[in-house]
């Protein structure tokens, strides 16, 4: 393993970066190495921005946003360097920090100084950086709209139209969108090239993620160790059904798609992970959620408790029904 406390994962939206994250951290973990992993949306994130901010309503905003960003960083940098973990960081570094800059259409020198800064901070852990790209931004947003949903892809674009770079841009909505994505990928890919640690690029256009996780296992120096369990397609059909609260408006149906087990506990057909330690436990691809399947006397499954570092399903139970 190469000497780091501080794995840092970063690309445009669904590029992957949650998925390597969750991988990565596996792999530490069977490679006898110390891991923690934070999800860009988990709880209590150490760089976790206080105000939902996507647009900024004034320079007192965009000020506070600046003065608090870094931080927060040196926060997290100085409680990282005493510890014995390494620690894996995904969006923080750009989509989280410089995509909000950048669609409000700061100014470049302003932009880079920021940069900069955050650089400086993180430099004592050592850091390494995970840089998925792709070569067309179009379809890739596309592509990602499709898997996640009509409501998620409503959401994304109704917040993006409302940035001034799409306001200022002459377009309006999808194709106004793609545009600010695609620019804000070509700045991400200038300062890809200026940062001064350790740094792999990948365009990960195609999906081969066989081929993208032994470059990643390469270029980390770490082992790649087979975490696969055999589930069979038997036992995976004891799991499906639909499953809700008893009181509350939480629901999923969990089923078999293309062979993998899946559930729609955020977005349709998010795979289903079975953990190679324990029995009926299971995790949600990308995401720090995990399920227990209850089963009742007779050896059928009854429930599935929740655990994880999303406070809205962290100790939830969902009744099958």
């Amino acid at each position: 393993m190469i000497e780091t406390k501080l794995i840092l994962i970063d690309g445009i939206t669904g590029s992957g970066k949650s998925t390597t994250a969750q991988f990565l951290a596996g792999q530490l973990r069977l490679n006898g190495i110390k891991a923690k992993w934070y999800h860009e949306t988990e709880d209590s994130h150490p760089l976790a921005y206080s105000d939902d901010v996507e647009v900024f309503s004034s320079d007192y905003e965009r000020d506070k946003f600046l003065n608090t960003i870094p931080k927060l960083w040196k926060k997290f940098a100085k409680d990282a360097e005493k510890s014995d973990f390494v620690h894996i960081i995904e969006s923080h570094l750009l989509q989280d920090t410089v995509r909000i800059l950048f669609q409000n259409n700061l100014d470049e020198a302003r932009i880079l100084a920021f940069v900069k800064e955050i650089e400086d901070i993180i430099e004592p852990l050592n850091p390494a950086l995970l840089y998925f790209k792709q070569m067309d931004v179009e379809r890739s947003i596309r592509k990602v709209w499709k898997r996640r949903g009509e409501d998620w892809k409503n959401w994304f674009v109704d917040s993006d139209i409302q940035t001034p770079f799409v306001k200022s841009s002459g377009l309006i909505g999808e194709t106004g969108v793609i545009k600010l994505w695609s620019e804000y990928q070509d700045f991400t890919d200038k300062l890809f090239e200026g940062y001064g640690f350790k740094k792999l690029s990948i365009d990960n256009s195609e999906g081969n993620w066989s081929t993208y996780r032994q470059q990643i296992m390469k270029f980390l120096n770490l082992k790649l160790i087979s975490e696969t369990v055999d589930v069979h397609i038997d036992e995976k059909r004891i799991f499906c059904g639909t499953y809700r609260e008893k009181e509350g408006d939480l629901s999923c149906s969990v089923k078999i798609l293309d062979e993998n087990l899946v559930c729609d506990l955020i977005w349709p057909d998010i795979r289903v992970l079975p953990d190679i330690n324990k029995n009926n436990l299971f995790y949600l691809e990308s995401f720090p959620i995990n399920l227990k399947f209850i089963e009742n006397q007779d050896g059928s499954v009854e429930s599935i408790h929740l655990s994880g570092s999303r406070e809205e399903f962290d100790g939830k139970r969902l009744i099958r029904v």
